[in-house]
């Protein structure tokens, strides 16, 4: 009786624990971004799935495609090349606002049932940056149709704790700037708000966030910089390998596998093969060697702008 007792108070405790880290949380980001809207995923616009081209109308699991989610849908998904997702652009005159509804599992295009929804909100006056995560757990789902804010509604059981976001590492990709560039989410890119070069820190240290990296590299003559910068952890593993041909992703069709699907940076470039290697090899090829070996003098990290 008193093992079942103790039990009890422990998970009311860790309970009122995750309740209170979540509401701190949404205060903290209320004071240093502002209040965040609800919303509706139904009103985000379509990531399309294309092959060789072409707009998809039949789906299948784990189907290969031109440009297949970089970010992991785990292996209990219906691959990287999953329709439906949507992308929303809450943005206001003061703040960037941006949610992702994500489709892990093959669905009918109007279904309002998601697999995870992020939200990534940020002040460019200041860089705080704040990050919101309901994740479904396998086998559910999550409602999509009416979200609530996240700074308003502190729904322990929708919401995640910070603690459990921090965790999931959306930071250690998001390493150059709050809004990161993929040729999956580049198809809908206008409804993504941008910020390469501006102030960037993230809110909430005290739940984890201070394990995020900070620094990126500051090269000379670098054309890769002269759009955006360089973040020392995931930019400088899979995505600067995915984006320069160095690296296949997993779900790429023929039409991914071959120039100039392959160097998708810079976006839409329009180069030959030697034209890009003569413009932009040296660079990443510099990039490459600054990744992997960060404390040569000429890669100069340098941390992440604040204010």
């Amino acid at each position: 009786m008193r093992a079942l007792l103790v039990l009890t108070l422990f998970l009311i405790a860790g309970a009122a624990s995750a309740e209170n880290s979540i509401t701190e949380y949404a205060k903290a980001c209320e004071a240093e971004v502002g209040p965040l809207p609800a919303f509706s995923c139904k009103t985000g616009v379509p990531v399309p799935i294309t092959v060789n081209g072409n707009p998809v109308t039949e789906f299948k699991s784990h189907m290969e495609c031109d440009r297949p989610a970089l970010l992991p849908n785990g292996d209990e998904s219906d691959g990287q090349c999953v329709p439906h997702s949507r992308i929303l652009d809450l943005s206001t005159e003061k703040l960037q606002i941006s949610a992702m509804c994500r489709q892990k599992m093959i669905r009918a295009p109007e279904s309002t049932s998601y697999d995870e929804i992020d939200v990534i909100a940020h002040n460019p006056a200041t860089g705080a940056t704040c990050w919101f995560q309901a994740k479904a757990e396998v086998g559910a789902v999550i409602d999509g149709e009416n979200v609530a804010s996240p700074t308003e509604a502190r729904d322990t059981k929708f919401w995640k704790s910070p603690e459990d976001v921090a965790d999931d590492g959306c930071g250690n990709c998001h390493d150059n700037d709050p809004f990161m560039f993929s040729p999956f989410v580049g198809q809908v890119w206008g409804a993504v708000p941008v910020n390469p070069m501006g102030a960037y820190f993230h809110v909430g240290h005290k739940f984890g966030f201070g394990e995020w990296p900070t620094k990126t590299m500051n090269l000379r003559d670098n054309t890769c910089l002269g759009c955006h910068r360089i973040g020392i952890r995931e930019t400088c593993g899979n995505l600067t390998d995915w984006m320069t041909g160095h690296k296949i992703p997993e779900g790429a069709d023929a039409w991914a596998r071959n120039f100039p699907a392959t160097n998708a940076m810079p976006p839409e470039h329009g180069l030959t093969m030697p034209a890009w290697i003569t413009v932009q090899k040296r660079s990443v090829d510099q990039i490459r060697s600054c990744c992997a070996d960060p404390d040569q003098p000429q890669c100069q990290l340098t941390e992440l702008p604040r204010y």
